[in-house]
């Protein structure tokens, strides 16, 4: 049977300094990997030329939402990229503008505002800004990757995108 008296000091010593450890996160750096992280992301996407990168960006259980769509989960994502950038005068882009994480470093979000340009009806061409917000998880590797990626329209701009000329009426 263990001696309560003797127990009862060392079990107090490891709460204190178990609970008196500091994190060592640092949480302005972080914040600065993840700002650099999104506008990496975001030059990728806006690029539209690799795929496989711009979906390396999401974690495998990932929901991304926007202007009328809604997925979660690899399969599905890859999907939504794959048919978005496969469709002529598809366009994404965004730009960072703030990034908060948490103190144990292991989440953060960021969020700012982007368009999607996308074919609308009768052939003009549709832009949609959008205010964001991403949440990100640090992955066991360090790297920082999106769990859920919202987006929400601003207000509809129908304008010939192509031509930088409002869409004519009735087109």
């Amino acid at each position: 049977m263990l001696n309560l008296c003797r127990v009862a000091p060392v079990a107090a010593a490891l709460l204190l300094v178990v609970g008196c450890q500091t994190s060592t996160v640092d949480v302005a750096k972080e914040k600065d990997t993840l700002l650099a992280t999104d506008r990496e992301w975001s030059a990728l996407a806006s690029a539209g030329q690799n795929p496989d990168s711009i979906l390396s960006y999401w974690t495998e259980d990932a929901t991304v939402a926007g202007p009328g769509m809604a997925v979660t989960g690899m399969p599905a994502v890859k999907q939504m990229v794959t048919s978005s950038f496969a469709t002529p005068g598809f366009h994404i882009t965004w730009t960072p503008e703030k990034a908060v994480i948490a103190r144990s470093g292991e989440m953060g979000y960021t969020s700012g505002s982007g368009a999607f340009t996308m074919p609308g009806p009768k052939g003009t061409v549709t832009n949609i800004p959008v205010k964001y917000l991403t949440v990100w998880r640090k992955e066991a590797d360090g790297r920082w990757k999106c769990v859920e990626d919202y987006s929400s329209p601003t207000a509809a701009d129908t304008t010939n995108a192509s031509a930088g000329a409002p869409a004519a009426k009735g087109e």
